[in-house]
């Protein structure tokens, strides 16, 4: 990290925040990727799945997410994040991308043990306390050349376990 006077920041040496200041709503689709679809056993939506989830799940790089006590299982799944940096209302979808701003990633933990027979989004499985560590940066548009070649990897323990071009 460099610090606005230009010098160097060591790691450990400063905490990362969430990168978006005031995140307002946060809008989220369900089964997008088809594998992922598959792997729960779920017919892929033909209209998108949207679900909405807390500011309070939010948690910046490096800082823990805390496994509620009761839980058994979970689930890891690394999202590219749009970030939205206008109003926007009735956007067309040939002009959606006018109103992102960047974009991030984050890792939307899914609480595996009340997800039920059917792909259901509920407080209980998608919007619990830091269990959406987002960041550590993001990333302007005008830096992305091609946001459908953005690769998402997830590596637990050094295996890779996820890994998949976004489904734009």
């Amino acid at each position: 990290m460099i610090a606005e006077s230009g010098q160097l920041i060591e790691a450990g040496q400063f905490e990362w925040l969430i990168p978006i200041e005031n995140p307002g709503t946060i809008f989220a689709l369900g089964l997008n990727y088809a594998d992922h679809a598959s792997e729960l056993a779920f017919e892929p939506p033909k209209e998108p799945l949207v679900f909405l989830k807390g500011q309070n799940t939010l948690t910046a790089h490096g800082q823990p997410s805390y496994r509620p006590d009761d839980i058994d299982f979970m689930h890891y799944e690394c999202e590219l994040v749009a970030v939205i940096g206008k109003e926007a209302r009735n956007v067309k979808r040939e002009d959606a991308m006018d109103y992102v701003s960047g974009f991030t990633v984050c890792n939307d933990y899914a609480i595996r043990d009340y997800l039920e027979n059917y792909y259901r989004p509920n407080l209980r499985v998608k919007s619990r306390d830091s269990l959406c560590p987002i960041g550590p940066w993001v990333v302007d548009t005008s830096s992305v050349a091609d946001v459908n070649n953005l690769k998402l990897i997830t590596k637990v323990n050094g295996e890779v376990t996820q890994e998949a071009l976004p489904p734009i």
